[in-house]
């Protein structure tokens, strides 16, 4: 029996001697990672394995979350302590490597207290919408909210990544801001009516970007929708000669921007592109991809212009 305990003694303690201590994985493994969000670096000199670590570390926090732009970010990092620099042994060339920390919980603090300032002026605005305001009055609302819950959703994204449990902050809180925000967008159905060659190319590229204003876009382009986009394509010309080896062709869109409520057009413009490929149908394409791309940047200006002041 003594034979056999000191057999599986000197089994362990050979297992123990194996484990390499000099490894990152290793070293990472001493802190609490609940606790602490550590990030490794390494350099040729312990200071610059140390700047790596916390460069790193600002890296996986841009990676996450558009935060680069917010002063929270430098404040947070300024936080971040490297604990631990060593080189080690067997690694070609013998770099140095070092582990930055930061705790979770001061990170997590920092980036509630930004958070309840934004929750409040959301709660009001929130509250103005459930009065039940007319539509055009609640997408006013919707838009002095917009902002809000864009720069509210960075920190969201930025305190789910800090968190241990990638939980974000007061959550259902701010999904009801958001739905509220939605509801009062969706309100105002715009109706587009295209025609003319490669019509279908618009179509889809206006409806994304009223899409991403927020603004619902009528399934049917016939429903009686508040507002309304009319589209007209044309060919204006195709070279006569190849110019450069290329089929030339020029396309335009007139459009025009109707409120129905109020029976009135409140914008109208033209916009033109030109492109050459080696084949005609493709110079076509392409060119009313680029007037799509123009008309659609022109529209959610004007109605974005329009609507603040509606």
């Amino acid at each position: 029996m003594k034979k056999w305990f000191m057999v599986l003694a000197a089994g362990l303690l050979a297992a123990c001697a194996s484990v390499n201590k000099n490894t990152v994985n290793y070293q990472m493994s001493l802190f609490d990672q609940t606790r602490y969000y550590v990030v490794a670096g390494e350099g040729a000199q312990k200071e610059e394995a140390s700047a790596a670590a916390l460069n790193n570390m600002r890296k996986e926090f841009e990676r996450a979350a558009q935060i680069a732009n917010l002063q929270v970010l430098d404040d947070i990092l300024a936080n971040a302590k490297v604990k631990k620099v060593w080189k080690e042994k067997n690694s070609h060339p013998k770099n140095y490597f070092a582990l930055a920390v930061l705790d979770r919980t001061l990170a997590q603090n920092m980036l509630a207290a930004p958070m309840d300032v934004l929750d409040a002026k959301l709660a009001g605005l929130a509250k103005s919408l459930s009065a039940g305001p007319e539509p055009f009055a609640a997408l006013k609302l919707a838009f002095n909210m917009q902002p809000l819950v864009q720069e509210r959703n960075v920190y969201q994204d930025a305190y789910a990544f800090i968190n241990a449990g990638q939980e974000g902050y007061r959550s259902e809180e701010f999904a009801a801001y958001k739905e509220a925000l939605k509801n009062a967008m969706g309100a105002v159905k715009v109706s587009i009516k295209t025609k003319g060659p490669q019509h279908m190319v618009l179509l889809s590229q206006i409806t994304d970007a009223l899409n991403q204003m927020g603004l619902g876009v009528a399934q049917n382009p016939q429903e009686d929708a508040p507002l309304q986009v009319v589209v007209e394509t044309t060919v204006d010309s195709y070279s006569s000669d190849r110019v450069n080896g290329l089929e030339w062709c020029s396309s335009g869109a007139s459009v025009s921007m109707v409120d129905n409520t109020l029976g009135a057009t409140f914008a109208r413009f033209h916009v033109q592109d030109r492109a050459g490929t080696s084949r005609r149908p493709d110079s076509l394409r392409r060119s009313m991809q680029g007037v799509g791309e123009k008309a659609a940047q022109q529209i959610s200006q004007r109605m974005y212009a329009y609507l603040k002041i509606r």
